[in-house]
Order: structure tokens, then sequence, then C-alpha cells
């Protein structure tokens, strides 16, 4: 899509037709926007049944034939799936390119990633949505080719360019796995600190990167846009009563999310299983929040994370006038708290919440160490609780008063009778 910048989106409705299109539309427009086009007219469908020849109808074909004519639009975006032969006749008779939703969401993710996982993972999700179209694109593809590379003179072209794309995609994978495993190595040190884990799940736009900056003090990337984030970030956060914990923002959803991209981050996601907690960030300022909060809810089933303690971080507080009624399965399912990340308000209830749910794994100690015991008292509490209060006995030890994560209970109690 480069160099194209004004375009019409073709909607197309299929069964069971949503009783509203406008956050369907709305979302296919921003996700158009994300990647630097902007849509100059909304053409909607029905299609019951897709046309083989064109997905459309001809006659519907002919009405946008003729819209490109007066419009004189760059490209025409589709937000539906359609044969590469589709795609091509569809050029062919409106005379300017076409894209599907899927092809933009993976240019948006080729223009986000930053790192060399990141990258890694966006090329794999794209070849491997290319590899799933060969079948059917031009016939430039389909004439017979020989020479250096090729199976022989009567290879066709389109398995040449399934191989390259096969031994591409084998390349990456290794590389892939290679960076994983030192991103693994990093996951066991966290998991060898014995530090609790909070995930920040949430669709796309909903504020995740923000909050995160909010309660760290961090400088997280931040944008007003989908897929700032892709690559995940953890940061250190002190909870008062539980102690010092990790963060992690994670990649956002949003609904029809290719299945090329979940795959691809799927390593990404599956992190998410791993947190003691799960902040669900929604954007409540959004019209469509309750469904964005169901597209959420699915993903994290599809991970196996459904089950985990969750708290809905309701965002975006400071552009409505007065606070939502929730939907019922979203008022008693999970705690809730009411925020603006950006404008800081909420976030002392946010910490009691969060402080609420890790209750559990942290239980109150008192001991008494003899004073020069306390530098590595504080050392081994790192990550696994804090000292609350210490006040000096006229014994000559130290009185202290500490939070301490359950599973090392027995191994403070065993430093301390040690020394």
């Amino acid at each position: 899509m480069k160099g194209n910048r004004s375009g019409i989106l073709v909607f197309v409705e299929r069964p069971p037709f949503p009783e509203s299109l406008e956050p369907l539309v709305e979302e296919t427009i921003e996700i158009a926007r994300s990647a630097g086009r902007s849509i100059a007219l909304v053409v909607p469908c029905r299609v019951r049944n897709p046309f083989p020849r064109y997905y459309l109808s001809k006659g519907k074909v002919e009405e946008i034939r003729e819209l490109v004519a007066v419009h004189d639009p760059d490209f025409v975006l589709i937000n539906v799936e359609i044969t590469p032969s589709q795609q091509r006749n569809l050029e062919e008779a409106w005379g300017i390119p076409v894209y599907t939703k899927q092809a933009v969401i993976h240019e948006i993710f080729a223009q986000r990633a930053r790192t060399a996982q990141g990258k890694i993972k966006v090329e794999l999700a794209r070849l491997r949505y290319e590899l799933s179209r060969l079948t059917g694109k031009g016939t430039e593809l389909s004439r017979t080719g020989g020479g250096i590379g090729t199976r022989g003179p009567g290879e066709q072209k389109i398995e040449v360019e399934r191989r390259k794309i096969k031994d591409r995609i084998a390349f990456l994978t290794r590389e892939l796995r290679r960076i994983e495993q030192q991103a693994f190595t990093q996951k066991s040190l966290r998991r060898k600190l014995g530090a609790l884990q909070i995930a920040i799940v949430g669709y796309t736009n909903a504020g995740k990167s923000t909050l995160m900056n909010a309660l760290t003090g961090s400088k997280v990337r931040a944008e007003a846009r989908m897929f700032a984030t892709l690559d995940p970030t953890a940061r250190r956060l002190f909870v008062p009563g539980i102690g010092d914990v990790i963060l992690v923002d994670t990649v956002g959803f949003i609904r029809e999310m290719p299945g090329t991209l979940k795959d691809a981050f799927r390593s990404t996601l599956e992190e998410v299983k791993e947190a003691d907690v799960i902040l669900e960030v929604i954007d409540v300022a959004d019209p469509d929040y309750v469904n964005h909060f169901r597209v959420v809810s699915e993903t994290l089933r599809e991970i196996g994370a459904e089950n985990l303690p969750k708290i809905l971080v309701l965002n975006k507080i400071d552009l409505l006038d007065e606070l939502p009624l929730l939907e019922y399965d979203m008022r008693t399912a999970h705690p809730y708290v009411f925020v603006s990340a950006k404008k800081k308000i909420g976030l002392d209830r946010l910490l009691e919440a969060i402080a609420q749910a890790l209750q559990p794994k942290v239980a109150e100690v008192h001991l008494e160490v003899a004073p020069e015991q306390l530098p590595l008292v504080r050392q081994r509490l790192s990550f696994r609780g804090y000292i609350r209060h210490l006040k000096p006995l006229e014994n000559g030890k130290v009185a202290l008063d500490c939070i301490v994560q359950r599973e090392f209970l027995t191994g403070l109690h065993t430093l301390v009778a040690s020394r």
C-alpha cells in the first residue's frame, strides 16, 4: 500500500448481520489510518453467499467502478478475505489496487516492529500469509521456468516462489528460536528471583503502555494508534503490602486477528499464562468497549489464561462526562477499577486492588535478627517481599516486621537461623 493515501472502503456484511455496523466500520477505518492511509468513502454491502469471480455481485462491482471513476481513489480496501484471483479480478475491473483488511494489519505490524525478535515474528507472519495466498495468484507465477535454483525446466514459477518462501520461513524460525532462548533465560532469571508477575492485556489502543508508564514512572513508547507495542516490556513495580513485582506489557488484541499473526506472537501471548494477576485494560470511552472485552476474554481462553485472577482496568474516564453502567458479566466476574492512566486518576485504587488479588501469596512475618544480618535479609527479600518496619531491641538485635511470599517463608527462616 506504499504511496496510496486515500481510498474507498468496501465494507462487507456477512451473516449473522450485526445490529450496528458503525463500530466495525470505524475500526476498519482506524486500521487503515494506522497504516498511514485515509478512507474517503465507505460502501456497505451485504453478501450472503460470495460470488466466485469477484466475491461481490456484478452489480455491486459495477456500482463501485462508477464510484472509482467519480472519486479517483488510490486504492480500495475490503474488510473480508478474498482469494488472490478475486483480488486480481477486482483490480482489473476497477483499475486500482485492492487490499484486504488482514493484509493491512500485517503492514501495520511490519511498521511497528522494532526489536530483532519482533521483526522476525512479523516477517514470519507475512510469509505464511503470502504462502497461503500463492495458489490462484496471477499468471506471471504459473509460467514455466528453468535455470539455477529450480528442479528442472518444467518447474512452474509458482513452485519456485513457494520453495523460496518455505526456505526463508525455515531460516527465520531457526533465528527466532535462538533469540527466544535468550529471552527464556531472562524469564528463567525472573522465576529464579521468585518475582510475582502482573500481565497487562487488552484491546489494541486501550492504553496499556500508558498505564505501565503511569504506574512505574517508565517511558515505554505509548501512542494513540493501533499496535504501538509488539514486544513484551517488563518493569519493576512496588505494590504496598506485597513488595516489588514485575509488570509486563503485551501486544494488543483485536477482533479477527489474522491467524498468521496469532501464531507468530503466540509465545508473546503465552507469557500471560505465567502471570499471577492479569490487568485487562479497557477503553470505556470507546462505544464498542463491551465487544472489546469479549474479544479479549476469548483470546485469553484460547491461550489457556481465562482462569487466572484478573482485574478490569476501565481506562480513559477523563474522556467521559459520567461513568458507564457495566454489563452484568463485566461487573460480577472480576474486580474492576475506573482509571485515567493519562491523567493518573484512580491509580491508588488500582494498586489496592492488585494488593488484594496478590494477598493470598504473601504473609506477615516478625523476626529478630542480628544487625549484621540485615543486608543479607534485605537482599534475599528482593522480589520476594520487603521490610515494613524495623526496630532496635535492648538485646542488641533488630525486630523486623516483614511481608514475605509464602513460598519463601521456609527459606527466610532457614537463612536467619543459620547465621
